[in-house]
């Protein structure tokens, strides 16, 4: 029997998908400081603060324990339906962009912490500068994310960004 599809988003959803920004902007403060001690753990020169390195790595940690209850609740819950049915190409494009989008969002989200954790406990150099490397490829996936988000509210009016705004249960 298929599931029942939510008319919002839940409470819980809506707080674990504003943390996620809200921690991934104090990551790149703090990614700096990180890069610092880690080269000087390399290099057997210690520098930097190493208690900010280590900040770094426990909010990374969280990030990637809230991606992971998302993603639970994301199965467990499900969440709203499309806020509209593509009529056109145009629009179908958009909403398939918009599906996958999620997908490769979901995916580096989890992804950059794993790959800092390899990094920085088993100091391997390929994982942490793929780590370092994937913030490109976060602030392009956020971008796109935000952009369609924006489009939906802003042009299309059909109220998408309201729904992880404003409780709907």
């Amino acid at each position: 029997m298929p599931k029942d599809v939510p008319a919002g988003y839940s409470r819980m959803q809506i707080i674990l998908h504003w943390a996620v920004p809200v921690l991934v902007v104090v990551q790149f403060l703090l990614g700096p400081a990180m890069t610092t001690v880690y080269e000087g753990m390399k290099t057997g020169t210690p520098q930097g603060l190493p208690v900010l390195a280590w900040l770094h790595v426990g909010i990374g940690f969280v990030v990637l324990f809230i991606a992971c209850w998302r993603v639970g609740l994301r199965f467990a819950r499900g969440v709203p339906a499309p806020t509209f049915e593509p009529q056109t190409p145009e629009q179908g494009f958009l909403a398939f962009v918009t599906h996958e989008l999620t997908f490769f969002l979901y995916l580096t989200i989890l992804a950059i912490p794993v790959l800092g954790a390899i990094g920085w406990f088993y100091q391997n150099d390929v994982a942490a500068s793929a780590h370092a490397s994937m913030k490109y490829l976060l602030i392009l996936v956020v971008a796109v994310h935000v952009s369609i988000s924006l489009f939906h509210q802003f042009v299309l009016r059909d109220g998408s960004l309201d729904r992880m705004r404003k409780l709907r249960d």
